[in-house]
């Protein structure tokens, strides 16, 4: 604390002598300080995990996952989610593989009421957001509709998220 003070007594003697300075001769200018802010995202996905599915349930199985979206503050953005890496998926109806060959339908949405897809067209199923500087959590919906008739076994499929800012 006492070197802030003595360095305010400091400046507090150049200002006042500066005067004195421009007396005996000198120049003052000014110099231009500036910056440009560019906007800027990242995203980040957990795993969606269905658990166990029952195909003979008259219910469909539901989950979620979360996405961690981080963007300059005002920068609006898009979040897009495609089909999945499996055959026959689209943005509406992904699918998930399985042991021979065999496939579960599955649904992404925004809402808990599976009413939105979630895919990958700006203006038409793409998420809209604006970010605040701060992390924002995203959640994706996962639905797989009742009465498929599948393999047992595990299925799987990777969705590639992308942010377009």
């Amino acid at each position: 604390m006492r070197w802030l003070i003595n360095l305010s007594v400091y400046i507090m003697m150049l200002v006042h002598i500066t005067p004195a300075f421009s007396a005996i001769g000198g120049d003052v200018t000014s110099m231009l300080v500036s910056v440009s802010v560019v906007g800027g995202c990242t995203i980040r996905a957990t795993p969606l995990v269905f658990g166990l599915y029952n195909p003979n349930s008259c219910l469909p199985t539901d989950s979620s996952a979360r996405l961690k979206v981080l963007c300059t503050l005002n920068t609006p953005y898009y979040v897009t989610l495609d089909q999945g890496a499996n055959c026959g998926g689209t943005t509406r109806l992904r699918r998930m593989s399985g042991p021979d060959h065999s496939s579960i339908k599955y649904l992404l949405t925004q809402n808990p009421t599976h009413t939105i897809n979630w895919g990958n067209v700006i203006g038409v199923d793409a998420k809209f957001g604006v970010g605040n500087g701060l992390r924002q959590t995203l959640v994706v919906y996962g639905q797989i509709p009742p009465k498929q008739n599948v393999n047992i076994g595990s299925y799987r499929d990777v969705v590639n998220v992308g942010i377009i800012f």
